[in-house]
């Protein structure tokens, strides 16, 4: 429900920027000028075109899903991590050449927390999920490539800090021991355990 509402907020904003109530370049994140520093918070929810909105809409509609039912206990903290971290590192590092607008950047960071955790976890789940996140969103990789009127900074720091989230909790939320892997380590106890009770040196 929550994903849908989001969405919903992103294309009601981009109505309101058709209609001019709200105007693009004053909510954007402007690198390094004072009157950009509230883009870094309200700039994702901005898009340039229909287009834009739309090759961003079922990303952030199916990874969002994702990552709220697969880490539900850090979802919150890991998408705010990345919208800020990843809004705060434009500003300071891209250069001044325009407003970055447009979701992406937290399109990416959902991406590459999700594949990275299962690099990290190397749990079933986790590991399953990472497979699925690079077959279906592997090509989002050409948005690192510098291309004029694409923010691929956004997409840049957006990753890093997926991937550096994806490290803080590589011990979070880990699955339960699944029975098998009980059972090994009750045999490999019991192995190395002698039924004989310990006896000392005999002189």
């Amino acid at each position: 429900m929550a994903v849908f509402a989001l969405v919903a907020v992103l294309w009601i904003v981009f109505g309101f920027q058709q209609l001019g109530i709200i105007d693009t370049t004053e909510y954007g994140n402007w690198p390094h000028h004072r009157e950009g520093l509230k883009g870094i918070f309200f700039s994702p929810f901005l898009h340039g075109s229909f287009e834009h909105l739309i090759s961003n809409t079922l990303p952030i509609l199916v990874l969002l899903t994702v990552l709220l039912n697969a880490y539900p206990r850090i979802a919150l903290f890991v998408l705010v991590f990345i919208h800020i971290v990843s809004g705060t590192l434009v500003w300071l590092l891209a250069p001044d050449t325009g407003v970055h607008i447009g979701i992406s950047g937290i399109i990416y960071g959902i991406a590459a927390f999700l594949v990275a955790s299962g690099i990290f976890r190397r749990d079933r789940n986790s590991m399953a999920i990472a497979i699925f996140t690079a077959l279906m969103y592997g090509s989002m990789v050409v948005g690192f490539i510098p291309t004029a009127g694409v923010s691929w900074q956004s997409h840049l720091y957006g990753a890093l800090s997926g991937v550096f989230m994806a490290i803080i909790f590589s011990k979070t939320d880990l699955p339960h021991p699944t029975e098998i892997e009980l059972e090994k380590t009750e045999e490999e106890k019991h192995f190395f355990e002698s039924d004989e009770p310990h006896r000392g040196n005999e002189s």
